[in-house]
C-alpha cells in the first residue's frame, strides 16, 4: 500500500500533464490531511524530487499548505518540503497570495524554518551573479518583508549562518540585505565560512560599516578565531579608517591579537 502510494506521488505531475481530469479526480484526493497516513505516502513521493509545475500547484494548494501542520508527520522528507516551499514563495504562483505563504512558513516549527533560512540562502547564491542584485530585491527581500515571521526569538544560529550567507550574496544590495536581516543575527559557534566569504566578497572594502555590523554580530566569543578575520578588518579599516576606533572593531581585532 505505502510503496504503490509513494509511487504515485513521484509521478504526479507526468499524470497530471497525461490527464489532468483523471489525476484532479482520483489522485488529488489522495494528498488530502483528513487521511494521515495515505496523505504521507503521497507527499513523501511528491516530495522525493518535488518540482514546480504551476498547474497543479494550484489544483492541490490547500493540501500543499497543510503540510505545515503536518510537518513532524513527513518524516524525512520534512526538510525537503520546507525549502519546497520556500521556492514556491519566490516562484509567485498564481492563486498563492502572500498570506498563504505568511501562514504556512509561521505555522513551521523551528527546523522548518531554519530550512526556509537555508532555502532563501542557496536561491540567492545560485542565481548568476549579475541578477542577483535585482533577484534580492523583486524576489527575495518582498518575500522575507511579507511573508518571514516577526517573532524574531525564533532566531537561532543556524539560522542567522543562512542569512549571513544570505546577505553576502546579495552583493551590491549588501547594505539592503543586511538592514533586513539584522535582528535575526546571532553568535555562529564556528563562523570561519562566512569570513572567509566575506574577504572572498571585497564587500568588507566596498561596505565597511555594515559587513563590522555583520561581523560583529556573529563572532561573539568564538572557540578559536575565524583565519581570515583579521583580512576582513584590515579591508573595513583601509575603507573607513574612523572604524578602528568603533567599539565593535575594536573587539574583533583582539580577538585577532
Amino acid at each position: 500500500f505505502r510503496h504503490g502510494r509513494v509511487l504515485l506521488g513521484s509521478r504526479l505531475i507526468a499524470l497530471f500533464r497525461i490527464d489532468r481530469a483523471w489525476t484532479e479526480r482520483h489522485l488529488l484526493p489522495l494528498l488530502s490531511w483528513e487521511c494521515p497516513v495515505e496523505a504521507k505516502a503521497v507527499w513523501e513521493g511528491f516530495l522525493w524530487s518535488p518540482r514546480i509545475y504551476p498547474p497543479l500547484l494550484t489544483a492541490f494548494k490547500a493540501d500543499f499548505l497543510e503540510c505545515a501542520n503536518y510537518y513532524a508527520e513527513l518524516g524525512e522528507h520534512r526538510q525537503q518540503f520546507a525549502a519546497f516551499l520556500t521556492y514556491t514563495a519566490l516562484f509567485s504562483i498564481d492563486n498563492y497570495s502572500t498570506d498563504d505563504f505568511r501562514a504556512a512558513i509561521g505555522t513551521l516549527p523551528q527546523d522548518g524554518l531554519e530550512e526556509c533560512a537555508q532555502a532563501l540562502s542557496q536561491a540567492l547564491q545560485g542565481t548568476a551573479e549579475d541578477q542577483r542584485a535585482d533577484y534580492w530585491k523583486n524576489r527575495v527581500f518582498p518575500l522575507w518583508q511579507e511573508a518571514w515571521p516577526k517573532e524574531r526569538d525564533r532566531a537561532t544560529p543556524r539560522m542567522a549562518a543562512s542569512l549571513a550567507r544570505l546577505a553576502i550574496a546579495a552583493q551590491d544590495e549588501f547594505p539592503s540585505a543586511c538592514t533586513a536581516i539584522r535582528d535575526w543575527l546571532r553568535p555562529i559557534e564556528h563562523p570561519d565560512f562566512i569570513a572567509h566569504l566575506l574577504k572572498e566578497s571585497d564587500l568588507c572594502s566596498h561596505f565597511p560599516v555594515e559587513a563590522l555590523t555583520l561581523l560583529a554580530a556573529i563572532v561573539v566569543d568564538p572557540p578559536w578565531v575565524p583565519r581570515e578575520l583579521g583580512e576582513c578588518l584590515n579591508q573595513i579599516s583601509s575603507a573607513d579608517a574612523s572604524l578602528m576606533q568603533d567599539v565593535e572593531y575594536r573587539r574583533l581585532r583582539g580577538y585577532v591579537r
